[in-house]
């Protein structure tokens, strides 16, 4: 499973940076390259919900090689649209939302796998390795090799990115056993099931005030994400490797960390954690949206990269000790679909935004918004620490 999650990890880092990267070449309105990133989005509010009823009726293994696979077709696709030279905004947009519908069925099935792997006791340390992996992969090394492919052949990373898909659904076929849930309900009508996750979060102390903390961070996250192409190559003056190396650096600097997060929390807490991803986020993103220099947005990267580890190690630990089984996949893209959902609103934002007053604005206003949960989450702080201290491990 780890050598699966890391090849398509691979794949996602390629085309992280090849996808906006194609874009800015097609169009200058950045309104248009935020779009091809909200269709990623996209898909977390138009089939979530419904997403994690088939999670929760079928085996999620076999759901997520299906995945790997319709993700790997897409991609071919766009190869072969790149080398045809026939790709195009809309195009783009399109196979972007049908990754982001890939990406709905794995991120809500790979953490029931998980749990079912390892102890309650170990969910901290594999979350921790396989959020390095992630890191590493997605954002160290796959950035850099899709800016730096993208300039030998256009349609190069997408091919790379396609196979890689493909490398991950066959290894997962590989895993043995069978992960399809034991349910201890009758299966009701399709669409009132679809609705079940969403209440479970929503009645829930920890997963409602943490999924909306999450909705925060994918909401800003998103606007700068969708215009940081924007911010690097025309306020910092990079070229398309250099911004493939910023992306590394940030990367760097969330795997170093993800080796400390398990001390951090045993010698503190779950929710000092919380906070200090808070507060590496906000640092790192005020420094994108004040500086014109290169060099100094290398150090912001480093800093905001700190924040995704000790935040996400602490998120899917607490879902994956909170919920049972049988109602983990609703869950699981509820939850999603609560915080994730908010990514195509951010992503359109952060385009209308950067065109009218310029990138760096959006990075501004996220520092503001992150920060300004220090205050506003402390509520979910202590609800975090004592719903883990309540439970084993």
């Amino acid at each position: 499973m780890w050598a699966a999650f890391t090849a398509s990890n691979l794949g996602d880092g390629l085309n992280l940076v090849a996808m906006p990267l194609l874009a800015i070449q097609l169009t200058d309105d950045a309104r248009l390259i935020a779009a091809v990133v909200l269709f990623q989005f996209l898909p977390f509010l138009v089939i979530g919900l419904p997403a994690g009823v088939v999670l929760d009726r079928f085996d999620r293994r076999r759901l997520a090689v299906g995945a790997q696979t319709m993700r790997a077709a897409v991609l071919l696709g766009v190869t072969l649209l790149v080398v045809g030279e026939q790709a195009r905004i809309g195009t783009l947009m399109v196979a972007s939302f049908l990754i982001g519908t890939s990406e709905v069925i794995t991120d809500g099935g790979v953490p029931a796998l998980v749990r079912e792997i390892v102890r309650s006791d170990q969910l901290e340390v594999a979350n921790a390795r396989l959020i390095a992996t992630q890191r590493v992969s997605n954002v160290f090394i796959g950035p850099p090799a899709g800016a730096l492919l993208l300039e030998i052949e256009p349609s190069a990373p997408f091919a790379v990115a396609a196979v890689m898909s493909l490398l991950s659904g066959v290894t997962l076929l590989r895993l043995p056993g069978s992960y399809r849930p034991e349910r201890g309900e009758e299966e009701a009508a399709f669409l009132n099931e679809a609705v079940v996750g969403l209440k479970y979060v929503w009645q829930h102390p920890v997963l409602r005030p943490l999924a909306l903390a999450v909705a925060t961070f994918a909401f800003v996250g998103a606007a700068g994400n969708a215009v940081f192409v924007v911010l690097a190559t025309e306020r910092f003056g990079m070229t398309g490797i250099q911004f493939g190396m910023l992306m590394s650096a940030t990367a760097l600097s969330s795997v170093t960390m993800t080796f400390l997060v398990t001390p951090f929390i045993k010698r503190t807490s779950h929710a000092a954690s919380l906070r200090l991803a808070i507060v590496f986020f906000a640092v790192g993103s005020l420094m994108f949206g004040f500086t014109t220099v290169a060099a100094a947005a290398f150090i912001a990267g480093l800093i905001s990269g700190a924040s995704d580890p000790f935040w996400n190690i602490v998120s899917s630990t607490v879902r994956q000790r909170l919920v049972p089984d049988e109602v983990f996949g609703r869950m699981m893209t509820a939850y999603l679909f609560i915080a994730w959902g908010m990514r195509p609103v951010g992503a359109l934002l952060g385009g209308v935004v950067a065109e009218a007053w310029g990138a760096q604005w959006v990075s501004i206003g996220a520092a503001c918004v992150v920060g300004s949960m220090l205050v506003l989450a402390v509520p979910m702080f202590r609800q975090v620490d004592e719903s883990m201290a309540a439970e084993p491990g």
